[in-house]
């Protein structure tokens, strides 16, 4: 079983527009063909308005799935509770070759928004909104033929870039001070680890009821191993103190690789690891072979404004598991 993640670069338009897509279908279908995916994980795709109607859909999805093996699987999107349909941007879905048995959307299921003010931008009084977290985290319960389901997890925290803040800026990328930038930055760190910490206990609960449940969680993680949402999330018995925790301990199935092959994203001409397949030690024991799709990896920053954008500057990461 071939499980694969990719962040799309924000894909698809406020209304769908066939014609613009011509571009960014050629540089990102070949990319999913060559995943040759059983489960595909999927950040970052937008939603489309159709003329006179409410809801959203994705039709540009549609269409740069058509011709692929995935325009016939099955799929599920997150969507958050608040809203009637998909969001306009960064939506999550995961496409399956096997039965989805179980969706499930947590959206501040088990960790509410966090209580704090800022103390420099003037403002007084800041909604429970800015609080939220920008969007779910999916999971699904997959048939996969197998005597146990699979538990899955698509994820894509929130990335480590300073949060707007009321009288905070004075331009769409202009800070009014350092202090503003910092309160921005730390409330950025606060909805990620927060939301880390959502995932954590939601993973625990999927181990109350099955202690040798096989979990999978993918994405976007916008953390590096070393960073606090992830050792949230994975809960290693060194960080726990604890070794009859270690069947809880959720594994980074890249940390194998070396560091060139590991990289998702180039920043600059700094490889980073972003994008990570975890899994429960159940599944680790399944593990047959992981890969990370960077050979062609163009930079965030460098090629910012070459062709490249066209795709997704995320490389795809997947892991082979034996059934």
């Amino acid at each position: 079983m071939r499980l694969a993640t990719f962040n799309l670069e924000s894909f698809g338009e406020d209304r769908f527009r066939p014609d613009n897509l011509g571009l960014r279908l050629s540089a990102l279908r070949p990319r999913l063909i060559e995943l040759d995916a059983d489960i595909l994980c999927l950040q970052e795709v937008n939603a489309q308005k159709p003329l006179g109607e409410k809801r959203r859909d994705f039709a540009a999805l549609d269409l740069l799935l058509a011709e692929t093996p995935y325009a016939d699987f099955n799929r599920a999107a997150g969507q958050r509770p608040d809203l009637q349909g998909p969001a306009d941007r960064h939506n999550l879905l995961v496409l399956s070759r096997y039965p989805i048995d179980e969706v499930q959307v947590l959206y501040h299921a088990r960790v509410e928004p966090p209580l704090w003010r800022p103390k420099t931008t003037g403002a007084d009084d800041i909604g429970e909104d800015l609080m939220r977290f920008d969007r779910p985290i999916l999971q699904v319960k997959l048939d996969i033929g197998a005597e146990q389901f699979l538990h899955l997890f698509v994820v894509h925290l929130r990335a480590p870039i300073a949060a707007a803040l009321p009288g905070g800026k004075c331009g769409a990328s202009c800070w009014k001070s350092s202090s503003a930038w910092a309160e921005g930055y730390f409330l950025s760190a606060m909805k990620r680890t927060a939301q880390a910490l959502d995932l954590r206990l939601a993973i625990d609960a999927v181990l109350d009821k099955e202690p040798d449940a096989l979990i999978a969680a993918a994405g976007d993680f916008n953390a590096t191993g070393d960073a606090s949402a992830l050792r949230l999330i994975c809960a290693d018995p060194e960080d726990t103190g604890n070794q009859d925790l270690a069947g809880r301990q959720m594994y980074q199935v890249d940390e194998s690789l070396p560091a060139q092959e590991r990289r998702t994203v180039l920043h600059g001409g700094r490889g980073q690891v972003l994008d990570h397949i975890v899994v429960s030690s159940s599944l680790r024991r399944r593990l047959t072979g992981i890969h990370v799709f960077n050979e062609q990896l163009a930079d965030e920053l460098k090629d910012a404004e070459t062709d490249a954008r066209e795709g997704s500057f995320h490389a795809a990461v997947c892991a082979e598991l034996a059934l």
